[in-house]
């Protein structure tokens, strides 16, 4: 069975969680029955880094926490990401992850100019998204669900653009065999209007509509699927 080190960096909020799990269990829910091993790592209580070679893969969550506070667990990730890097252990990245990616491999992360980019959006894949092994084959235009506030302003040198909107022109990258997304696979309809609601003020401040975002959240069904080819992706890749 496949063993993947899922990195836990952050924490929903307390009322959903309760609900229907933290990001660890949405992630395990979106897989579904998809055979594979979870281990939890949680880099804010627990050192040292796990071994890579104990892994086919990485999972990194998305946080609360902003990559620009550089809190020193975080700062700490930075060598181990460049060491998966330089191992070419897969690694799919989330939101904070996304952004924790493009700095440890010499991007930029700060705060979006526009604001927070909440709820369900469209993303278009690049010419190199559709040819990418994990994104090709879906739609050149589908939905993901969204919840940031900090973006990757400058990507790492050697990183290749798979999917972007308007709004965010980095919302899916690869180094290698590192994949980012600023999106999150694992939120479903549900989870996005919670976080629609949680954000109110900050999209409010920025002269964001809630209610017309809340209404549009729905179910990201392609945006899903790709926790499942990742996972795929790593058992063909230690197999050949």
């Amino acid at each position: 069975m496949i063993r993947i080190l899922l990195i836990k960096v952050g924490d929903t909020f307390e009322a959903l969680k309760k609900r229907q799990g933290d990001f660890e269990d949405m992630i395990s829910a979106a897989l579904g029955d998809t055979p594979l091993r979870f281990t939890l790592y949680d880099p804010r209580k627990m050192s040292p880094h796990p071994p890579l070679a104990d892994f086919q893969g990485v999972i990194i969550t998305g946080s609360h926490t902003m990559v620009s506070e550089e809190e020193p667990w975080s700062e700490a990730m930075l060598p181990y990401i460049s060491q998966m890097h330089r191992l070419n252990i897969p690694l799919l990245a989330i939101c904070y992850g996304h952004q924790l990616v493009a700095k440890a491999l010499g991007g930029k992360v700060g705060f979006h100019p526009l604001g927070p980019e909440p709820g369900t959006v469209a993303v278009t894949l690049t010419p190199q998204g559709k040819d990418d092994v994990l994104m090709g084959g879906l739609p050149s235009t589908f939905q993901v669900n969204v919840a940031h506030s900090q973006t990757v302003i400058q990507k790492p040198k050697g990183a290749v653009v798979l999917a972007s909107n308007s709004f965010e022109p980095h919302q899916a990258l690869r180094i290698g065999n590192i994949w980012s997304v600023q999106f999150h696979p694992e939120f479903n309809g549900a989870t996005t209007r919670y976080y629609v609601r949680e954000i109110g003020a900050q999209i409010r401040q920025y002269n964001g509509d809630v209610d017309a975002i809340y209404r549009t959240c729905q179910d990201t069904p392609h945006s899903k699927e790709l926790l499942t080819r990742f996972v795929n992706f790593c058992r063909t890749y230690h197999t050949q």
